[in-house]
């Protein structure tokens, strides 16, 4: 294990985790945003040109 993993996993916990989707439940709602325009990203974020 890298350290960064020691650090994300000691930095991780259920209310954390709870405290985040509670947040973004209540964003989507103030804003009003629509399933179809919600999207995942992972930790690279778009990348420019590559397709797959």
């Amino acid at each position: 294990t890298s350290r960064i993993d020691s650090l994300r996993y000691k930095a991780d916990s259920r209310a954390k985790c709870r405290l985040y989707f509670n947040l973004l439940h209540a964003k989507i709602k103030q804003y009003n945003v629509q399933p179809e325009h919600i999207y995942n990203i992972d930790k690279k974020g778009f990348i420019i040109g590559i397709l797959g």
